[in-house]
């Protein structure tokens, strides 16, 4: 029985991707083969304590590393893995990788791996200097995607300690979903193309690119509806510059939401403007719910959306490319239906949450037993 200790700097089930990613993560590992305790070291939790699958949950919130409380945390955290007795450390994000880098320092834990989900966007010089030390302690980096890869090897990890792990998606949950309840509770008739986008309303997802397309979009004659899923700093703003568009009555804010697939079965085309990428948990629920894609060109998504296949590509803050994009999957009914299965097809043979668990049991099985 290997024993597994699981940081992340926020929490497992939230609305997040990578909050998503550990809920399946932890509740699809073997409990014959893993004992597995999760520390989350956010101030907001779904969950503080309690089981998830095989794994036992608990809420450290650490603060500032370098404070009082961030080092009483940290000692509170040692006696802990000691007591434990922990065979590795699985860490996801910047805190949770420095307080697995010291517990190997202190001697408490043998082996400790890093699950990197994005390509550093938010990283400051002075973080991508320490990681250059970080780095060489983790036994392997765990990435979702081969942009996420590359951005590690020209940073100068070796490309032999990176290990590719794509996210999955529970594509049971997109199945045989009621897509008019949507348009209920908008009140749009089914005639009208519905966009869509998840995504948190933060800088590096680009929402103002995206209305300034659905804009292009309606002087072009194509009266198409936008609908804004997730919640972030920018929503007042943004909901004041689709009134600069005139967008007003084009543009739904949902909000925070947790009936996903509902919503997904609901729009007619998903699109992503993002200016950085990991490995789209966003677009892998849209291609599992069968709806076309349209996004930008960066990071992991040309490794999920094959241009002319599954959706299109455009480049990034270039909003009439993404206009155009759309417009030719707003104009064709059977393209949209053509490119919705054929995106789901390649989520179920590439990206099922059984095969993202499978490979993480084995790579830690590998690296414990090294350690034997």
């Amino acid at each position: 029985m290997i024993r597994l200790l699981i940081l992340t700097d926020t929490n497992v089930g939230g609305e997040g991707g990578t909050e998503q990613h550990l809920k399946m993560l932890v509740s699809g590992m073997d409990p014959s083969r893993f004992q597995v305790d999760v520390i989350q070291l956010g101030e907001r939790v779904v969950q503080r304590e309690g089981r998830l699958g095989v794994a036992s949950l608990r809420h450290l919130p650490t603060g500032r590393l370098l404070s009082r409380h961030g080092l009483r945390r940290l000692r509170e955290l040692s006696r802990f893995v000691r007591s434990r007795r922990h065979h590795c450390v699985l860490s996801f994000f910047e805190s949770s990788d420095i307080l697995a880098v010291t517990l190997l320092a202190l001697g408490d834990v043998r082996c400790i791996l890093s699950s990197r989900r994005d390509t550093g966007f938010r990283y400051s010089r002075k973080l991508r200097l320490a990681y250059r030390y970080f780095d060489r302690r983790f036994r392997r980096i765990i990435v979702p995607s081969e942009a996420v890869r590359q951005s590690l090897v020209a940073s100068g990890v070796s490309g032999e300690r990176i290990a590719l792990v794509p996210n999955g998606v529970d594509v049971a949950r997109f199945t045989a979903t009621d897509g008019g309840a949507l348009r209920r509770e908008l009140g749009v008739e089914k005639s009208r193309i519905l966009l869509g986008t998840v995504a948190r309303l933060s800088a590096e997802k680009d929402h103002p690119t995206l209305l300034r397309a659905v804009q292009a979009l309606h002087r072009s004659g194509r009266e198409v509806m936008l609908v804004v899923v997730g919640e972030g700093a920018l929503r007042e703003g943004l909901v004041a510059e689709c009134a600069r568009l005139g967008l007003r009555n084009h543009v739904r804010f949902l909000g925070a939401r947790s009936d996903i697939p509902s919503i997904l079965a609901g729009i007619d085309i998903f699109v992503l403007s993002s200016v950085t990428e990991g490995l789209s948990n966003a677009i892998l629920e849209a291609m599992a719910a069968a709806r076309p894609v349209v996004a930008t060109r960066v990071g992991g998504n040309p490794e999920l959306v094959e241009e002319g296949e599954n959706g299109y590509l455009a480049p990034a803050r270039d909003h009439m490319a993404l206009a155009w994009s759309i417009e030719k999957l707003v104009d064709n009914a059977r393209l949209r239906e053509r490119m919705g299965l054929a995106g789901r097809r390649r989520v179920v043979a590439r990206y099922s949450v059984e095969r993202m668990v499978g490979c993480y049991e084995s790579l830690i099985e590998q690296e414990v037993r090294g350690d034997a």
